[in-house]
């Protein structure tokens, strides 16, 4: 019966929600029935997110308490973690008691949102912490991309050093058109483009077709039954 019930609730809402897409003309009610499935999916999302944030803390707290290898790591995630909720928690406060001693929270509640996730403290925390390390992980790739390739060509299949001899020069072409695009060298840049449009955009929208026929064919299941994702 525990598991029945939730794939039932699930099935209902699947279909409704898939009917009132493909028969909103025929049932018009449909569209508010999926008005509140959509509602109450943002505030289960939002429970969620704060059930994550606290287990989060809880398992990063005990490596801290406990001095489990990686302590330290856990004790940079819990701080980041607790002075950007505690400056958003501020910044949005503030606005919080200016626009109820304005008496315009209704109109402007927009703006207390706003503070909390745009305040200037936020942003500089973004463009001088957060971008620094994405662009020192980003300078990382080609170095992370010879040694993938030279793994690959230690292999011992004729496939997989095929692959590897196309993965190097790929690689190879796609760095030497990035220098191109800065000395001028048009021939580079062109080859760069090319493999970039045509031979990755073909990957790329392969891996996209992949993954949307993957949740299709998840949903269809979870719809007929056949999947129960609330089960142990």
């Amino acid at each position: 019966m525990k598991r029945s019930i939730p794939m039932i609730l699930t099935m209902i809402v699947g279909v409704l929600t898939l009917l009132s897409y493909l028969l909103l003309g025929v049932f018009p009610w449909l569209s508010f029935v999926r008005s509140v499935f959509v509602q109450l999916a943002i505030i289960v999302a939002a429970v969620a997110m704060i059930l994550g944030g606290v287990n989060v803390l809880s398992v990063h707290l005990t490596q801290v308490f406990r001095r489990r290898p990686g302590g330290f790591y856990s004790f940079v995630l819990v701080a980041s973690f607790i002075a950007v909720l505690v400056v958003s928690a501020i910044a949005g406060g503030a606005e919080l008691t200016r626009q109820l001693a304005a008496g315009k929270l209704i109109q402007e509640g927009n703006r207390v949102v706003q503070e909390g996730v745009a305040n200037p403290v936020l942003i500089g925390l973004y463009e001088y912490v957060l971008i620094p390390i994405q662009s020192s992980l980003a300078a990382l790739l080609p170095f992370l991309l010879a040694f993938a390739a030279y793994r690959t060509l230690r292999m011992r299949t004729a496939f997989g050093k095929v692959g590897a001899v196309v993965f190097l020069l790929s690689a190879i072409l796609v760095l030497l058109g990035q220098a191109a695009m800065v000395f001028n060298w048009p021939v580079l840049g062109g080859l760069r483009e090319w493999i970039l449009r045509v031979w990755g955009m073909a990957g790329m929208r392969g891996i996209l077709l992949g993954v949307a026929l993957g949740i299709t064919a998840t949903a269809l299941r979870v719809l007929i039954g056949a999947e129960r994702p609330t089960s142990d």
